[in-house]
């Protein structure tokens, strides 16, 4: 069994929503799960699966409303109109950076977008994604009549994990994500139509966060189990020569700098189980196709709540787990390479089929929230 598998509650929250939007321009948010723009109606959380893909589709969202918490930190408008259309730097600007959640600050209330624009703001320095590979992004979106945060969650972002390609991103952000490298940020502007028939802009920031550690690599210690990266993102671990634990202990391979990891937290983490006993792997989530998993800290393992605690974001921790420690499953050695740490209302599940669309000339992908797979 994964080290955190446990799956938080289905029950959702309840939250005030924007009116909504029809046909062809649905934004990203909407068809991801964020809250649909009815008046008040309840965010649907979904239910976290440690093996399940996220399926995201792209265009235009069904938002025009705010957030609250930290959603609240966006940019006013300038005076005046500004075309939607226009180049990035005479529209908009984003702070913050990429992980955070954004602060989008308009030029002028913008004018309604006639086509869907996509500009990479920051350029990560991590591996270029191609389409197959998992993906971990952090989503948020902003109206484009005041820059008031969208997302509909307490945060005023959303992550989601899955595959790039265009059945589970849609054929809009899998192209504008393809290509990009890890630690990269996307701004894309596109038209939205409310359910009244108003014409207006969303505005969504893609985050393409790290789906490995990505910190400063820290000399091993004496006595713990080796690991070694593959080239196709698979872990090599090894006890040979070691004896079984009798007490857990940790080191970090790679030291991060992000948020740290509470005795609460809900992780996405890329983590490989081996037995030591026979050094064969039990499980694992590592690998460039494989989508990140999610440990519960409240729900995994005794050696890996204590030991796990307090490291940060970027962090890679091998952990040697004896029996008593490791579901009486017998000893066992863990690494855990720390990607994101989540509220539970910023992650939504979807199913892998999406719904027929409401307008079929649009292209859009919509999905159905808060189903488990």
């Amino acid at each position: 069994a994964p080290p955190g598998p446990s799956e938080p509650s289905a029950s959702s929250p309840c939250a005030a929503e924007p009116p909504a939007s029809t046909g062809a321009q649905r934004a990203i948010g909407a068809a991801l799960g964020r809250p649909r723009p009815r008046g008040s109606v309840a965010v649907v959380l979904a239910v976290l699966a440690a093996v399940a893909i996220v399926a995201v589709p792209l265009v235009v969202t069904h938002m025009a409303g705010g957030g609250s918490g930290r959603a609240s930190t966006s940019g006013a408008a300038s005076a005046g109109t500004v075309s939607a259309d226009g180049p990035l730097d005479t529209v908009l600007e984003v702070a913050g950076r990429v992980g955070a959640v954004p602060v989008v600050s308009l030029k002028g209330s913008l004018t309604p977008a006639t086509t869907i624009s996509t500009d990479e703001v920051i350029t990560g320095q991590g591996r270029s994604l191609r389409l197959g590979d998992a993906v971990l992004l952090s989503v948020a979106t902003f109206s484009g009549a005041n820059g008031t945060n969208t997302t509909g969650t307490g945060t005023g972002t959303r992550l989601y994990r899955g595959t790039l390609d265009s059945d589970a991103l849609g054929s809009d952000l899998a192209n504008a994500v393809s290509g990009v490298t890890e630690g990269s940020r996307i701004v894309l502007r596109a038209p939205l139509t409310t359910e009244n028939g108003a014409l207006t802009t969303e505005i969504t920031v893609v985050d393409v966060l790290p789906t490995t550690a990505t910190g400063s690599s820290q000399s091993p210690s004496d006595g713990m189990p080796s690991v070694t990266v593959n080239d196709d993102g698979t872990i090599a671990m090894s006890v040979q020569g070691l004896p079984a634990p009798t007490r857990s202990t940790a080191a970090v391979l790679v030291q991060g700098d992000g948020s740290q990891v509470q005795s609460e937290s809900v992780v996405l983490a890329r983590y490989a189980i081996v037995n030591w006993s026979d050094g064969e792997q039990r499980t694992s989530t590592y690998g460039t196709t494989t989508p990140p998993g999610i440990i519960d800290m409240s729900h995994t393992l005794a050696g890996i709540r204590e030991h796990l605690v307090d490291a940060q974001v970027g962090s890679r921790v091998v952990i040697s787990i004896p029996t008593d420690q490791a579901a009486g499953e017998g000893a066992v050695a863990v690494v855990v390479d720390v990607l994101a740490i989540a509220d539970a209302d910023e992650l939504t599940d979807a199913t892998v089929s999406p719904s027929p669309p409401s307008d079929a000339s649009s292209g859009i992908v919509h999905v159905t929230p808060g189903a488990t797979q």
